[in-house]
């Protein structure tokens, strides 16, 4: 997991949890109508925008991008196994890659096709695709979860009315105004805490991993044509360097 991402989460439900239990009973923050209203309410929304594929398979790359990834991620190190593929493809034949660990997916998948014997110019061209559908599912999964950074706080407004309009309207019954004020208020805060504590942080941190991600494929993918050439190991860092300073472009198409 992220560290960062981690620690930002739980620090931030503990000190609002903390906030809410001084002075008094945390449980008169929760409230079942409320709840209602703003998790059904964003829950339908989100599904209106999007299909319940594309939801769950936002929810699986989350947990991507959250949980520990036994990949290669860093680039230094893709450079050093390239090298050692370099030698040995050039000195033993592309077969020996087989014999050579390989933890990245996506360049464990490029070495596969290698070994297969698949044409450069095919190998190239279908890890390019893989590519773009990478950044096209990044980009609709934290779509999604920008959906529910909107909806949330809109579904939360939605629950203060019709508390309001509950309160209103049973003005001569004084029983009634708490649970109708509680309803109100609580809406409120749980659309903001969904979208800002949850909702829209993952958004961004799915749209920053899905442009690193694609940098670093991008690298692999030049890598592995770099190997199905045969060219002298010695080149292999004037031709990948770039790609260690190379920053995410949110502009940026895949090509």
């Amino acid at each position: 997991m992220n560290f960062s991402t981690f620690i930002g989460l739980i620090v931030g439900i503990v000190i609002v949890l903390w906030a809410m239990s001084m002075g008094s009973s945390i449980l008169i923050f929760f409230n079942i109508p409320g709840l209602m209203i703003v998790f059904g309410g964003t829950v339908a929304a989100t599904m209106i925008r999007y299909s319940l594929k594309e939801a769950i398979y936002s929810i699986k790359m989350s947990f991507r991008i959250l949980m520990p990834s036994t990949d290669i991620q860093d680039k230094e190190e893709l450079i050093e196994l390239t090298d050692q593929l370099v030698r040995s493809a050039r000195q033993n034949g592309i077969v020996s890659l087989e014999k050579i660990e390989v933890r990245n997916e996506f360049y464990q998948y490029g070495v596969r096709m290698l070994v297969d014997n698949y044409p450069r110019e095919l190998v190239r061209q279908t890890l390019k695709e893989e590519n773009r559908l990478l950044v096209e599912r990044a980009q609709t999964s934290a779509g999604v979860f920008s959906s529910i950074g909107g909806a949330a706080p809109a579904f939360g407004m939605i629950g203060t009315l019709v508390g309001l309009v509950q309160m209103l309207s049973n003005l001569s019954d004084p029983s009634s105004i708490g649970p109708a004020m509680a309803v109100a208020m609580l809406t409120t805060l749980y659309g903001a805490m969904i979208a800002n504590l949850f909702a829209l942080p993952l958004a961004d941190k799915i749209a920053v991993w899905g442009q690193e991600e694609s940098i670093r494929q991008q690298m692999i993918i030049d890598a592995v044509d770099f190997i199905a050439k045969g060219l002298h190991h010695s080149m292999l860092r004037d031709v990948l360097s770039p790609y260690l300073d190379k920053k995410p472009n949110f502009d940026e198409e895949v090509v």
